[in-house]
């Protein structure tokens, strides 16, 4: 969870465990990997509701590493030989 002031809110970012996330809607090609969500709501920003960060669309976060687990990460080199997708942060 990060926390992020503006001159009127506190605004409150929940991170995702999974690093490989993309946005449902984007894909990444707005702005790359997915990596907390936003609830305008608990804030009082709006009412639209809950956001994907950084790009700002209300969508599924969807997952693009298929051998991600919480205990061992990306294991795809080791499961399939190779890593069908990027690293988080170089892309």
């Amino acid at each position: 969870m990060r926390i992020t002031h503006t001159f009127t809110r506190t605004h409150v970012h929940i991170s995702f465990a999974d690093p490989y996330l993309t946005c449902g809607r984007c894909h990444g090609r707005c702005h790359g990997w997915v990596d907390a969500w936003h609830d305008p709501q608990q804030c009082g920003c709006d009412d639209s509701g809950w956001e994907l960060l950084p790009c700002g669309h209300q969508a599924e976060a969807t997952g693009v590493c298929p051998s991600w687990g919480p205990v061992d990460g990306c294991t795809c080199l080791q499961t399939f030989g190779s890593v069908p997708h990027g690293q988080p942060g170089t892309d």
